[in-house]
């Protein structure tokens, strides 16, 4: 069993898990050298990197990372899908250390479906993560915060509402999780209502470099803003399905500990708006 009792009854209650110094310093500075070394040869990558640039403003775009102008840095960007062609990625979120952990939260053998390398921390407003990638099985979902550097106060630090995963999914009018902008009026009314009824606080996260966050798929979470304009928060966050929810899915690749989707990236040359598709239903033609 990778979990204590303790952190058992800890997921079932709150909907989330920090494990403290699960990584060394060392390790996260591998990482973290491997994204300035992407950025200084990007001119040279091909279209398998794929970044979102300016996120959470009028200018955010997602582009071939080669594209990417060089101020795109000093911004909130998203490196997306590093897992595709790094081996350090794969490992880092999914190898021996973390997948047993996964496993047991998730319930099954867990399978890579997105992961995104933030430098920044990502503004981005409350949320569930069935809003863009709902698992075909409902709570067979998790995702993972690695901190490539300490969270503080004003650089933008994660914050979400223990227990919110409790709370009964809202249903749009596509009767699935899936935002509907034009509705979500109606979706903020429906959840703060059960947030304020069921007595719900926002918590903060100020991690260290090296802890990893597992949260639930029904975990209200979102990006406080970025006080200090000119601090970074790294980050590396990475959604898990499980491989039993596609059996015949031509597109996972399993190796001894998880499995991983391997897929085209992410398609570029828009405007980003939020999809009203989930990515699943992207990668698998849906």
């Amino acid at each position: 069993m990778a979990l204590s009792t303790e952190q058992q009854e800890q997921w079932e209650q709150n909907g989330y898990l920090l494990l403290e110094n699960f990584y060394s310093d060392r390790h996260i500075d591998q990482i973290n050298a491997t994204i300035d070394e992407l950025w200084r040869k990007r001119k040279q990558l091909g279209p398998e990197f794929v970044i979102d640039v300016f996120v959470e403003s009028e200018r955010e775009q997602r582009l071939y990372f080669c594209d990417a102008p060089s101020d795109a840095r000093h911004a909130p960007y998203k490196l997306n899908d590093l897992f595709l062609s790094s081996e350090e990625i794969r490992h880092t979120v999914a190898g021996e250390k973390l997948a047993p952990i996964l496993s047991e939260l998730v319930g099954g053998f867990p399978m890579i479906c997105n992961s995104l390398n933030f430098e920044f921390g990502s503004q981005q407003d409350y949320h569930f993560d069935t809003f863009y990638m709902p698992s075909p099985t409902p709570n067979k979902m998790v995702a993972s915060w690695i901190a490539l550097e300490d969270a503080t106060a004003d650089n933008g630090p994660l914050t979400y509402f223990p227990g919110s995963h409790k709370i009964p999914p809202y249903l749009f009018s596509n009767g699935r999780t899936i935002i509907i902008p034009e509705e979500m009026n109606a979706f903020r009314d429906y959840i703060y209502g059960e947030i304020e009824q069921r007595g719900l606080e926002a918590e903060t996260l100020l991690a260290k470099k090296g802890d990893v966050l597992i949260w639930h798929s029904q975990l209200f979470h979102g990006g406080s803003e970025i006080v200090d304009k000119n601090r970074t928060r790294k980050s590396l966050v990475t959604h898990y399905f499980t491989k039993e929810d596609f059996p015949d899915s031509p597109t996972a690749k399993v190796t001894s500990q998880s499995a991983y989707m391997q897929r085209p990236a992410q398609p570029t040359g828009y405007e980003f708006s939020p999809p009203q598709r989930s990515l699943i239903d992207r990668v698998l033609g849906r």
